[in-house]
């Protein structure tokens, strides 16, 4: 219990320009990167990651999924292939480069943000004919909180980091709250003061 109290002081302290005590709340709560699995929760990327692989494993295992999203036509000679779905369209299209691109920044969007767009390009016959055939299968990871399907675990890991560790992204278990809530009580008073002085000399 002490170590949850001194680390809602610590981000506390690190918080300016709120006016009540539910704002210094939100404040803390954008700070913290909660386990979308369980109630844990962590200031730092690397544990909630290492948590995840740590204490649900369970969780970014893989399945193996036909690929049936794809535009590979019967005269295809070459595919352009999404890394993490394993999606493709062919030669035949009117600009193959940027429909894989477009395609591959929905995934980026959901893993990482700034992460580096890349594709595989192939002229496999045998590749080329799984696809045509419908017989073209992949192990791919789908995140268990959504829809999202991802190449490797390491995606999965980020997605879920970026995209379901936020406090908007589940219920905040009361009791953690109402900590943050006592840690808080004095503060916005004591922040006003300091944000008051600060402003009085804008140089």
């Amino acid at each position: 219990m002490q170590e949850k109290i001194n680390l809602f002081t610590k981000l506390l302290d690190s918080v300016h320009c709120v006016g009540t005590v539910d704002e210094a709340v939100s404040a803390v709560l954008k700070k913290l990167l909660f386990c979308p699995f369980c109630d844990e929760y962590f200031i730092e990327s690397a544990s909630l990651l290492d948590h995840i692989k740590k204490d649900h494993p369970d969780r970014l295992s893989s399945k193996t999924i036909k690929v049936e999203m794809h535009e590979v036509e019967d005269d295809a000679e070459t595919v352009y292939i999404c890394p993490h779905c394993r999606f493709a369209v062919d030669n035949n299209s009117s600009s193959p480069t940027s429909a894989i691109i477009n395609h591959i920044e929905n995934h980026t969007g959901s893993i990482d943000p700034t992460a580096r767009i890349s594709f595989q390009i192939s002229r496999d016959k045998e590749l080329i004919q799984t696809y045509i055939n419908g017989k073209m299968e992949i192990d791919l990871f789908c995140c268990s909180v959504c829809t999202d399907i991802f190449g490797d675990a390491e995606s999965l890991l980020r997605h879920l980091y970026y995209k379901h560790s936020d406090a908007d992204s589940k219920n905040i278990p009361y009791e953690t709250i109402n900590l943050i809530r006592d840690c808080a009580k004095d503060f916005p008073t004591q922040k006003k003061a300091k944000v008051k002085y600060k402003l009085k000399y804008p140089f």
